[in-house]
């Protein structure tokens, strides 16, 4: 059977996905990822074990079809950084968007004012996440480390380049770095010199749809023939792959962490910072929000304070008989820091309202709430640009879960539309791959949704509770312009 291969390198595990051309899902297969933390603020990943990874997936799939595919395509993780040598060794391991050791170079950047100039010339907001603020702070830290950096790449790079011999990174996930302009999609000069970079130290930039074949000896024979093509970064790339190609319609990913965004035409800046511009295709761009706190909120909750060993499916069953807004308990999720809406790396989490007749149900359900509370935060400073939003998409892990895609209904007070496929990052890469490849176009997930209508009642509560939320971050000093 003839298929397309989708890999999907996320923070929590690396996927490859086969797709029929109709979009029906084959066969998956996911090696889990290890992430280091080193220090305080510090996540990391080991390029070589990924790079393993990713060749042990493509190998597993193949072998399970009994055939090569048509083709491979790419999403991968946005904002990491590797610092590697002249001889392409890593000089540091991955460091991850979660990262957060450079809070303070970003806390300079916007008390000196060059911030809002970066982002009205790059569309990303200035934040620890970035790979500028990353290069001020190994400039600053490692400063040996730095000057023996031959280039500076992010994972899917390094990927790429031992598979083919080439460095090259696609609009979207250079787009997301800080240091290109979003305009013209070359990095951008004025930037470069701030970081103390220079071009020949980055990869070239190349279109999402842009195809390179694999070296000798690094896969089987079979595979030398088969195109790579790079692809995109995975929240790019799951709108594309829910079918979502117009600005009526809003995508909502919930992973690791969580994000709402929508297709544009053209580059879209907000005011207030809020929102990112990143590249997807061509003339089509994505403008969104991304939180650092998504379901792994539920994960900490789950393993460090109920110290449970119940799945996830078990956990979300508790709390059937919890109301909405969880009897007056209210969680500020914020874990990890916050990239949108607050851009705070040093944001942290709190119970608010928690009394005798608060149970282990309630703790999960206001998890629960908390982090979508905190995800209609964006898709509202999204409707800033453009009211006339007729439903979400729902994707990601959270999108299993019945109880977590009714609840975002019922808090947005809008249709949650759930595509046939969680996989959507790695449907979008497909869908990129085989029209780059020559192919018959891969349909998108947008058939056979489920949908979710919202509960008037339940939409009146949430919007209570929203205002409670943002009381609740005013009075927690959690509003104020981003990181002063």
């Amino acid at each position: 059977m003839e298929y397309f291969l989708g890999i999907d390198m996320g923070t929590t595990s690396i996927k490859a996905v086969a797709f029929s051309k109709n979009a029906t899902m084959l066969y998956r297969y996911a090696i889990e990822n290890e992430t280091l933390y080193p220090q305080p603020g510090f996540a990391e990943q080991h390029p070589d074990k990924i790079l393993q990874a990713v060749i042990n997936c493509v190998l597993e799939v193949a072998a399970y079809l009994q055939q090569p595919p048509l083709c491979i395509s790419f999403s991968a993780a946005l904002h990491g950084l590797i610092a590697i040598d002249a001889a392409g060794i890593p000089l540091t391991n991955c460091i991850l968007w979660s990262d957060t050791r450079a809070a303070q170079e970003a806390l300079t950047l916007h008390q000196n004012g060059i911030a809002s100039e970066i982002y009205q010339k790059t569309g990303v907001p200035v934040h620890a996440m970035t790979p500028l603020c990353k290069l001020l702070w190994l400039q600053k830290n490692n400063p040996d480390v730095f000057k023996k950096s031959a280039r500076f790449i992010g994972m899917k790079e390094y990927v790429l380049h031992a598979l083919t011999g080439k460095y090259a990174i696609d609009t979207s996930l250079a787009t997301a770095t800080g240091l290109c302009n979003i305009y013209l999609l070359q990095w951008d000069d004025s930037i470069l010199s701030l970081a103390n970079i220079s071009k020949q130290q980055l990869s070239e930039i190349v279109q999402t749809d842009a195809v390179f074949y694999v070296k000798n000896g690094v896969l089987p024979n079979w595979a030398n023939a088969i195109p790579l093509v790079i692809g995109a970064g995975d929240g790019p790339l799951a709108n594309l792959g829910m079918g979502i190609i117009d600005d009526r319609n809003i995508a909502v990913t919930i992973g690791t962490s969580a994000a709402a965004r929508r297709i544009i035409q053209s580059p879209q800046l907000d005011d207030g910072m809020q929102t990112f511009c990143y590249h997807l295709q061509h003339t089509t761009y994505v403008m969104g929000g991304a939180s650092n706190n998504g379901a792994s909120v539920l994960q900490w909750l789950k393993e460090a304070i109920l110290q449970s060993n119940n799945t996830y499916t078990t956990l979300v069953a508790e709390t059937a008989a919890i109301p909405a807004g969880s009897n007056g308990l209210l969680v500020l999720p914020f874990i990890a820091g916050e990239r949108a809406p607050l851009w705070n790396a040093n944001a942290t989490a709190a119970f608010l309202g928690m009394t005798q007749q608060h149970t282990r149900a309630h703790c999960i359900k206001a998890v629960m709430e908390g982090v979508l509370l905190n995800v209609y935060t964006i898709i509202l400073a999204l409707l800033k640009t453009n009211s006339n939003v007729e439903s979400i998409y729902a994707g990601g892990g959270f999108a299993e879960s019945a109880e977590w895609v009714q609840m975002l209904a019922d808090i947005c007070g809008l249709p949650v539309q759930l595509p046939a496929t969680v996989e959507t990052s790695a449907l979008g890469a497909v869908m990129i791959g085989a029209k780059a490849t020559g192919h018959a176009n891969v349909a998108s997930s947008k058939n056979n949704l489920t949908v979710y209508m919202p509960k008037a009642a339940s939409h009146q509560i949430y919007q209570k509770v929203f205002l409670q939320y943002n009381e609740a971050l005013k009075n927690l000093g959690l509003l104020k312009k981003p990181l002063e």
